[in-house]
């Protein structure tokens, strides 16, 4: 199994992983996760290097998050 070292996360991971900390189960979090990719996909003042590098910190926050959450529930199906 891989794991992410939190030393290599940027500061735009983390702000992402801030925002997904609220969500207590996976589908709360994965509805988080799904707002937070539209709102930036629709941004029109984003150029596509920020798109790319928020979806980019959007997939890295949520894998984190999702094993947090797996982690406190047990819900590991």
């Amino acid at each position: 199994m891989n794991y992410i070292d939190n030393n290599t996360l940027s500061e735009l991971d983390f702000f992402w992983l801030r925002k997904f900390k609220a969500s207590k189960n996976l589908d709360t979090l994965l509805i988080q996760v799904t707002g937070a990719e539209r709102k930036i996909e629709q941004d029109i003042l984003l150029a596509q290097r920020e798109k790319f590098d928020n979806l980019t910190s959007i997939n890295t926050a949520f894998c984190i998050r999702e094993v947090e959450v797996k982690q406190l529930t047990g819900d590991w199906s």
